[in-house]
């Protein structure tokens, strides 16, 4: 199973403008795209586990970056890290489902 991503290129930046606050609803909308492509997987494989792992650490290290590298509210950061924590128990599942799945 192969997919491609898409992400939206960068936008020149005006001048002024704090490269993290300009990309911040992009990014989540990128990492909410990654994880709406999870929950489309119809895992039956070690690879589609193994792709879905990619996925959600992809999205969780995301989710890392931009409460680490930002300025956030800090309601939207407490938000942010419910988050990750949830993506960090799918990890979990989708690793214990990858060990008894076959290739």
């Amino acid at each position: 199973m192969s997919s491609v991503l898409r992400f939206q290129r960068p936008r020149k930046l005006k001048s002024g403008t704090s490269p993290s606050d300009q990309r911040l609803p992009d990014v989540l909308a990128n990492v909410a795209a990654l994880l709406s492509q999870v929950e489309a997987l119809k895992i039956k494989t070690a690879d589609d586990a193994r792709q879905a792992i990619f996925l959600l650490e992809l999205a969780n290290t995301c989710i890392r970056l931009i409460v680490g590298q930002t300025n956030l509210d800090e309601e939207v950061r407490k938000a942010l890290l419910a988050h990750s924590a949830m993506i960090d128990m799918r990890l979990g599942a989708a690793r214990r489902d990858a060990s008894i799945l076959k290739s």
